[in-house]
């Protein structure tokens, strides 16, 4: 199948507490009583959709979805307060636990394949399985990369940058970008959010049109900038790390990368592939950072295949 499953209700949807204040917001979707798949959004911040169930045959499997702290229907939006990768982690075992899972497929895209990885490596034995597209690796390389450093590459997204008065020397974007999104609020952020948008949409070879919610886009980058600035709340080469990790417990593993994608390059894609089978990853021609595009879903959908089988399901 090279489409995605049609969109469906969530038959099932929970509210869990968790520490610092938060609520969780959880979607099921498919069969009950089937095999569960636990989807990671990335960001962070962007939130859950019923589109990342869509890889998922529903009349086999459970497909669970969060929205992590802050992100998406889970409150208190765009909160910072006690909100970091361990949080996050943690997140995942009171989710699993919650709905009585003990063993689970896990996916992930970008940032959803950061905690993918990280989970796996934690908890290798309640994971049957990982499917990681697009992963971001979480290493001040990747930031300086996506913050600046692709420039160059993307000249036409950097004007509304430079309007602003962002800095062009290595290493000064996120910071000097911090700074000033502690001094917005919403009704102002309306040219950084644009200037972001259109920059992020570049970097991932997608439209840019202008932005549908300007105050939403501001509390999901402001998150994502208490988890840059700070790198990400993990050690340096942690993931890279985690994924040696899972190699060692040869937990079944596929990835999926987009060459045109400029938000979580193949560069940084190839270094962990070097970690896994040579057969571990599919790369795919003329595709961006866009998980619905057509050659991304059925690439996506083949290396589920494959990892089913590879699982033994």
């Amino acid at each position: 199948m090279t489409t995605l499953f049609p969109p469906a209700e969530a038959f099932r949807t929970h509210w869990l507490p968790v520490d610092g204040g938060h609520r969780l917001f959880v979607a099921e979707y498919g069969r009950p009583d089937g095999v569960p798949v636990l989807v990671l959004h990335g960001g962070p911040g962007s939130g859950g959709s019923p589109r990342l169930a869509g890889l998922f045959d529903p009349a086999r499997f459970r497909v669970i979805v969060p929205d992590q702290r802050g992100a998406g229907r889970s409150e208190p939006a765009g909160s910072t307060v006690a909100n970091t990768t361990a949080d996050l982690l943690a997140d995942i075992d009171v989710t699993l636990a919650a709905l009585g899972v003990g063993r689970c497929f896990v996916a992930g895209g970008s940032w959803g394949a950061t905690l993918g990885i990280l989970h796996a490596a934690r908890r290798p034995a309640q994971v049957c399985g990982l499917l990681l597209r697009n992963p971001f690796l979480a290493r001040a390389a990747d930031l300086a990369w996506f913050f600046g450093g692709a420039r160059q590459r993307h000249p036409q997204a950097w004007p509304l940058w430079a309007e602003l008065g962002a800095p062009e020397a290595d290493g000064a974007m996120l910071p000097w970008l911090a700074d000033a999104f502690t001094r917005l609020d919403s009704r102002q952020a309306g040219p950084w959010v644009q200037a972001w948008q259109r920059w992020e949409c570049a970097l991932a070879g997608v439209p840019a049109g202008a932005p549908a919610d300007v105050a939403a886009l501001f509390r999901r980058y402001r998150l994502q900038l208490h988890y840059f600035t700070q790198g990400c709340f993990v050690p340096p080469d942690a993931v890279l790390a985690a994924v040696d990790t899972l190699a060692v417990a040869r937990l079944p593993l596929r990835v999926v990368q987009g060459l045109a994608d400029d938000v979580c390059p193949p560069a940084a894609t190839r270094l962990l592939t070097a970690r896994l089978p040579a057969a571990a990853c599919r790369w795919v021609e003329g595709v961006g950072h866009d998980p619905f595009a057509p050659a991304m879903v059925e690439a996506s959908m083949a290396a589920w295949a494959e990892l089913l089988a590879a699982a033994g399901c």
